[in-house]
């Protein structure tokens, strides 16, 4: 079926996952680069009307209630603002699920 793994791509997909959690640079660069889009002050931060902002290119328009609720979670020191360690922590987590669940539905 369109749209379907096959046991090659998945496992291509795993490799790639793993080699995401274990490289911290990596991941420190991208989240910077995603960050400086949408980082209008250059704080290196993401206030609440810069994610709205990165919630509508990546997602189509969402609530500010939504938007809110989802800030609320990520920025878990309550600053008002999610930094590269907030977005890097559920980043990982991300990966982690995706790599739990494909490895699950793949042996």
């Amino acid at each position: 079926m369109p749209g379907e793994l096959d046991a090659a791509d998945t496992a291509l997909m795993i490799q790639v996952l793993e080699r995401l959690l274990n490289d911290e640079s990596f991941l420190d660069d991208e989240i910077r680069k995603e960050i400086k889009q949408y980082d209008n002050d250059g704080n290196l931060k993401i206030d609440r009307s810069e994610f709205q902002a990165m919630l509508n290119s990546y997602l189509g328009t969402i609530s500010d209630d939504e938007s809110s609720e989802l800030f609320d979670d990520i920025d878990k020191d309550r600053s008002g603002f999610i930094e590269i360690t907030e977005l890097k922590k559920v980043l990982r987590n991300q990966i982690m699920m995706e790599l739990d669940r494909l490895k699950a539905e793949n042996g």
